[in-house]
């Protein structure tokens, strides 16, 4: 028993006593950063999950209903199906934005390889945050069905009318990729700097346009499993039981947080490069100074 409890202290609260890197030990890249925070923080990161994951729960259950009413054949309107979830789906992912928020806050100071305590760094953050995140979650959640409603209605015209509506529709698409690629970054600076909420996603939107390459390739990063899940669906229909358990299970314990430590780290190089260099904030934050061979080294630094 008490190793459990320990275990689950360790997971909800991290390590206490974790001495820093001496200046020679610590990372030279990003890529070395978040290896040894990967390795460091690996198995509290499953606190982290669990208790981000509880709140997306509500949506978990709405996607799931509407899965097996659309393959099980229950509803001939596909596409009101569609709506209604979609629709419905809004309010759900809303619920999720500030808890989104305590979560990022943890992963960023992790992926800064700084000390946060899961429980109540998260529900601090959760606090400090809850009303610039229901902002932006409300938005996420208005994002699909919007993109549903302008895909049904400017298709319907482009084939009925004039290939022409295919240009909103385009226009459409291009606002739904750049906001989603936007979310990766707008809550590390919604628990970092004091924006105000135009600003915040002013410079979200700037830092994703300005790095477009990059945010599209940390996106496809951040997509890998279902990626391989639906190629293992795609090509052997058979082991789709096995897939759907295994793929849940992931993404119940692991996987968001995951994630989210990948997007914290993108976030924070872009912040410490365009924000933090121009207001005199610290810059490579984790990482060995460049000129760390003439820095004087001092035993007290290391205690």
């Amino acid at each position: 028993m008490a190793f459990f409890g320990n275990l689950m202290n360790n997971y909800f609260y991290g390590k206490s006593g974790k001495g820093d890197y001496r200046i020679e030990d610590m990372p030279q890249n990003r890529f070395q950063l978040f290896g040894a925070v990967l390795k460091t923080r690996w198995s509290a990161m499953v606190g982290v999950n669990l208790l981000y994951v509880l709140f997306w729960l509500p949506a978990a259950a709405w996607t799931l209903l509407n899965y097996i009413t659309l393959v099980s054949g229950a509803t001939e309107n596909v596409s009101g199906l569609f709506s209604t979830y979609l629709l419905i789906l809004i309010p759900l992912i809303a619920l999720t934005g500030p808890f989104t928020a305590g979560a990022t806050y943890v992963l960023r100071n992790w992926a800064r390889d700084e000390h946060s305590f899961v429980w109540s760094d998260f529900w601090d953050a959760v606090k400090a945050n809850w009303k610039q995140a229901l902002v932006v979650s409300v938005i996420s959640g208005l994002m699909p069905y919007m993109l549903f409603m302008g895909y049904t209605f400017y298709g319907t015209m482009a084939s009925t009318k004039s290939f022409v509506f295919m240009i909103p529709l385009a226009l459409l698409f291009l606002v739904f990729i750049v906001w989603k690629l936007s979310e990766m970054i707008i809550y590390t600076l919604m628990v970092t700097y004091d924006l105000k909420t135009k600003d915040l996603i002013r410079n979200a939107i700037l830092l994703t346009v300005g790095n477009l390459p990059l945010a599209v390739g940390v996106k496809l990063l951040t997509l890998v499993f279902p990626i391989i899940a639906f190629v293992l669906l795609f090509f052997i229909p058979s082991i789709e039981l096995p897939v759907i358990l295994v793929f849940c299970l992931l993404y119940l314990i692991y996987i968001p947080a995951f994630n989210r430590l990948i997007t914290c780290s993108y976030s924070n190089a872009l912040c410490e490069k365009y924000l933090n260099s121009k207001i005199g904030a610290p810059t490579n934050i984790g990482l060995r100074p460049e000129n760390w061979d003439d820095t004087e080294y001092r035993p007290e630094d290391d205690e």
